[in-house]
């Protein structure tokens, strides 16, 4: 296996498993929200229905997304990448949005100030990902693309870290505190971790001092 075949394999790889976190975050978000008994709480029909338009806006996000990263995707068929990439806009800028509201209006004040920030770098994010391929300035596009990817994915980071936040914040043992600490976590640590794949580690690995 050539070096190329290598990298294209584990690329599909965590593009594959990114999708696979999608469905399990939204089987258990959704079986969570609705089929626990009084989860919804004292009945609220505008909260209820910016989480629906939430919901549904994010769909294309979740499960469209993984596809914009196949580079087999773009070459061959690039109309399809550009279609799905016009749903990941619309979908993300109405859920960013969305967020943006819920996250300040909700009722947990310790999360505002943090579910806000996300959905403001999401929407970000997105917009200047878009501008970037209308202006043709692809690799900014794809830099802008992969943050916005990172902010869309923040509830399935969460949930993760709330499944396994017995090991990753076991030094946490006030629970409000570590819900906190939970909800900072989940898009704090993955956009430290985008930056250091879409700008910090290649700046080292540059040698050409003209590049810089």
């Amino acid at each position: 296996m050539t070096a190329a075949q290598s990298s294209r394999l584990w690329r599909h790889f965590f593009v594959g498993s990114l999708f696979l976190l999608s469905l399990y975050y939204l089987y258990r978000a959704i079986n969570y929200r609705f089929g626990v008994p009084g989860r919804l709480g004292p009945p609220n029909p505008i909260a209820t229905g910016w989480y629906y338009v939430h919901l549904i806006f994010a769909l294309p996000v979740l499960l469209g997304a993984p596809l914009q990263f196949t580079s087999e995707l773009r070459q061959r068929t690039p109309f399809i990448h550009r279609l799905v990439g016009r749903a990941y806009v619309a979908g993300a800028t109405v859920a960013a949005a969305t967020a943006i509201y819920m996250g300040a209006a909700g009722p947990y004040e310790g999360s505002r100030l943090s579910i806000a920030i996300t959905g403001t770098l999401w929407l970000f994010f997105t917009l200047a990902a878009w501008r970037h391929a209308v202006t043709r300035n692809f690799a900014a596009h794809r830099a802008f693309m992969i943050r916005s990817y990172a902010m869309a994915l923040v509830l399935v980071w969460l949930r993760l870290m709330f499944d396994f936040q017995d090991y990753l914040f076991f030094y946490v043992k006030n629970e409000e505190l570590r819900d906190a600490t939970r909800e900072w976590a989940s898009w704090v640590v993955p956009l430290l971790a985008t930056e250091a794949y879409v700008s910090w580690i290649p700046q080292f690995r540059r040698r050409n001092p003209s590049e810089y």
